[in-house]
């Protein structure tokens, strides 16, 4: 029976662990910052290894990421700039409009941008964000792009990961942001 009690007795703090419902006012606002290519991971097992090995051929000079959060009718709207990588966005950038968050997690309701997404969605953290896009290139084929910013003091660390359409492989940017006044 004491095993019985301690168990239940933790369940009032399992509810208050979820993901809160709406925007933290807090994150509001537009960033900017840089990233650089880090480096891919491969995603299947070979055995025994590939007598020639993928190579990262991918640059490795930093770039130039913004964003900006904002609340829309109860639901959020993300702007997002990439200036370089092979997920980089149109000058004008790219903004995605996401229903009401709930329980940390909302859908695409609408897209500007070229290319737009076929889906994507938001997740909302206290300490950080992501979205996850997948994008259709005209020969049929796809990619997923992952945005996320774990957000510090200043502004935040980000990360991008772009999977291929093979799934084969995921290559991963990172940086930082600074929150714009």
């Amino acid at each position: 029976m004491r095993r019985r009690t301690f168990l239940f007795a933790a369940a009032p703090f399992a509810a208050t662990a979820r993901a809160q419902s709406g925007l933290w006012p807090e994150r509001s606002g537009s960033y900017a910052g840089a990233m650089r290519f880090y480096g891919s991971i491969p995603l299947e097992d070979t055995y025994p290894p590939p007598a020639n090995p993928h190579v990262d051929l991918d640059d490795r000079a930093p770039f130039g990421v913004f964003f900006s959060i904002q609340p829309d009718d109860g639901g959020t709207v993300i702007w997002l700039r990439i200036d370089g990588g092979p997920m980089q966005t149109a000058e004008g950038g790219e903004t995605l409009r996401f229903g009401l968050l709930n329980a940390g997690f909302a859908q695409l309701v609408a897209a500007q941008s070229h290319p737009a997404p076929r889906s994507a969605t938001l997740t909302a953290h206290p300490d950080s964000l992501g979205t996850e896009a997948l994008f259709s290139h005209a020969d049929g084929s796809f990619w997923r792009r992952h945005f996320n910013i774990r957000f510090t003091p200043a502004g935040g660390d980000v990360i991008v990961w772009v999977f291929d359409a093979a799934g084969t492989r995921a290559r991963t940017w990172r940086g930082s942001m600074m929150k714009r006044a």
